[in-house]
Parts: structure tokens; sequence; C-alpha cells
């Protein structure tokens, strides 16, 4: 059987307990932002590893992509959200701890199970788009994004708040203070009115994955969501030991990183309707060239902290015009019997390449320095640039291929 399509309220319920939700999961995950490396950087063997647990983050997060979309398909959005939560809240207990410890392995370990529990949390917007009918769907996705608002300022301003709540064991607070977090996500998703899993009685056609891949919308899609995601977190990252080589304090990073993420999602209020108006491949598009503006910044105004602010402003802004015009595009592409392999694989390629952005931007600051990773950030966006022309003259051609129905 068919879900039935969501009434307006529950539909309008449903995605404020998601866009709250996703603040506090971006809450989480500006603290981790914030504090993680800098946590690695010295609780490392080496310098060179300080990276290595946010890494991990987005390691165990790419892992269980897949299988947190399959597992939801079978015991629905709310039990598979709170199942991740449960993750998130004991990761978040083992970092502390392993702070207190001075145990780097440990806190790897407890940031590797938010990871898991991260896995969960990045299919919220999916379950926004999932309750809502087709015309109110991107901004749904928008308003869910839009959520994490909040965490630009209590995120960043947290941190600075719990740092040394512990004596003699800096941001062990901060971590004790996540699980807090997480379990307000686990109150609030309790009431969630997503229905639940059911096993179909009604065949539909499923096609094969390497079908679905032949789509030019479905490459552009998981390519503009993958290397938007991918090229902001090598250089977010990286933005906190960037700083602290050039002596700035901890205050003036979490300003940066503050503004940073607010300009991640403080359009997220109006690029559901620029989709709407303008269509997925313009906002992509903009969001490529936002990107750019960020690197340039970087190279134009050098190492003040207007050019780390600015720079991180403008790079906030193109992930949101890559990454939700990617994920509203993404919607277009399969049906519902395909959605749970086709959202997981998404995420699955978002991930990839974000841990190996995460793992690798402390190695390669510390090698190459800030400037020459900014320049390498620039050759995958030509890509991006050049699959939305492709895709826009695909359509021109057969435009026929572009909706699923």
């Amino acid at each position: 059987m068919s879900e039935k399509p969501a009434t307006l309220p529950n539909m309008r319920l449903n995605v404020l307990i998601l866009s709250l939700c996703q603040a506090c999961l971006f809450t989480a995950n500006a603290v981790l932002i914030a504090s993680a490396a800098l946590v690695g950087f010295a609780l490392a063997p080496d310098p060179m590893y300080a990276t290595v647990p946010v890494g991990a983050v987005f390691l165990f997060g790419m892992g269980f992509a897949l299988p947190a979309s399959i597992l939801m398909k079978y015991i629905g959005r709310r039990k598979g959200f709170q199942l991740g939560l449960v993750f998130s809240i004991s990761g978040a207990c083992l970092s502390g701890f392993a702070v207190t410890q001075q145990s780097f392995v440990l806190f790897c370990f407890g940031i590797a199970l938010i990871g898991v529990g991260n896995a969960f949390g990045g299919f919220y917007r999916f379950a926004a788009a999932d309750v809502s009918t087709e015309s109110y769907r991107s901004r749904a996705i928008s308003y869910v994004l839009a959520g994490s608002v909040v965490a630009a300022f209590i995120g960043p301003n947290l941190v600075a708040f719990t740092k040394n709540s512990i004596i003699e064991a800096a941001f062990a607070g901060s971590y004790y203070t996540l699980a807090l977090v997480y379990s307000i996500s686990l109150i609030l998703v309790s009431f969630l009115k997503v229905p639940e899993a059911k096993k179909s009685n009604v065949i539909e056609e499923k096609r094969p994955l390497r079908e679905v891949a032949k789509q030019p919308e479905f490459l552009l899609a998981v390519v503009s969501a993958t290397v938007g995601y991918g090229v902001m977190n090598l250089l977010m990252t990286s933005t906190p030991l960037a700083m602290n080589v050039r002596d700035m304090s901890f205050g003036l990073t979490a300003l940066v990183i503050q503004w940073h993420i607010f300009s991640m999602f403080a359009p997220s209020f109006f690029t559901g309707h620029l989709v709407r108006i303008f269509g997925d491949l313009s906002v992509i598009g903009t969001g490529v060239v936002l990107l750019f503006l960020s690197i340039l910044v970087s190279f134009v105004l050098g190492d003040s902290f207007l050019a780390f602010c600015l720079a991180l402003v403008l790079l906030g802004l193109g992930w949101n015009f890559t990454f939700l015009g990617g994920t509203t595009l993404l919607t277009k592409t399969y049906r519902d019997s395909e959605k749970a392999v086709v959202q997981g694989v998404n995420d699955l390629c978002v991930f990839s390449i974000v841990t190996c952005t995460a793992i690798l931007s402390g190695v390669l600051h510390h090698i190459w320095g800030w400037y020459i990773l900014n320049a390498g950030a620039t050759l995958p966006l030509i890509l991006v640039a050049m699959m939305v022309i492709w895709v826009k003259r695909s359509r021109v051609t057969s435009p026929a291929t572009s909706p699923v129905t």
C-alpha cells in the first residue's frame, strides 16, 4: 500500500520538527567543527593527524549512510532517527571521557559513534521531502536546512562557554553538553508524524541502480552535492588550523566559524523559492560561482581576519546553493520503490568525499599551506560547472527524460 499524501497541518508540523532536529544536529556539528581539530592537535601523537577525529565523523557517516537508508525503509524514519541519536549520545559521552583521559584513540572512537548518528540524521532533509506535496518539496527541504541557522550562534558559543568547564580537560565539558543537545533531538523525534514503514501490496517497477545513474540529472545531483560539500569541508576544516598558524585567537576562529555556519543555512529560508522560480540548474550554477569567489577572496585579501571571515561566508553560501540544489534535483530522479537505495548511494558518495577532505585537510595544510589548498579546490568546481552546461543541453534535446513519474 502506498503512503497517503500528507495533510497540510501534519506536513508543516513534520517539517517544523525535522527543522528543529536539524538545528540540534548542526549545533553539535558546529561544536565539532570548532573544537575537534584543536582537541586532535592536543591529543594526537603528531600534529599532522589533528583532523583525523573530524575525518572519523565523516568516515562513519559515509560507511553507515547506505545501511541507515535501507534500515529506515523497513523500520521507518522515526525509529531510524531514534536509533541514530542513541549512537550520537553515546559517542558524545565517550568523547568527553576521552578528553579527560587524554586518549586520542578513545576520542576518535567516540567521535566515530557520533558519525554513525550523523548518518541517520543526514536523512532529515529527505524525510521532509517524503512527507511533503510535490509543490512544497523544495521549500520543505529548504526549511529543514534553515533550522541549522541557530547552530551558527549556539554552536561556537556553546564551545566557548563550556570549553574550560572541566578543569585541566579543555573541551571535555563541550562534548558532555553535546549529549544533552542530542537528547533534545531524541525527544523531538518522538513527536514526528511520519507514516510507519509498510510492506507494499502494489508491485512497482524498480529499475537497477545503473539505469537510474544513466540520467544526467542524477549524475549532476550527486556531483553537485558531493563537490559542494567536499570543497566546503576541505577549506572549513583547515580554517581553524590556518588561523592558529597565524596566531589568531580561538575567539576570532569561533567568530569566523559562526558566520560561516550562518551563511551555510540562512539562505535556506529562500533557496527553496529560488529553485521553484529559477530552477535547480541555475541555483547549482550560482553556488559554483560563489565557491569560486570564496577562493578568490582568500588570495586577494591575504591573511587578515577579514579575509577568513568573508571567504568562509562565501564558502557557506556556495555550499547552500550546490547542496540544496543537488538534493532537490535528486528527488526528481527516482521512484518511491527506489528512494532508499538512491538516497543512500547519494549520501554514501557525499560522505566519501567529505571523509577524505576531512582527513586530508590537516595533512595537506601541514604540507602545502592554506593557499595551495585553496587553489586545488578550484579543479572539482570546474567539473560541476561543465556538468551544469551538459545537463542544460540534455534537457533541451530530450526534455521528457528529466522528471521521474
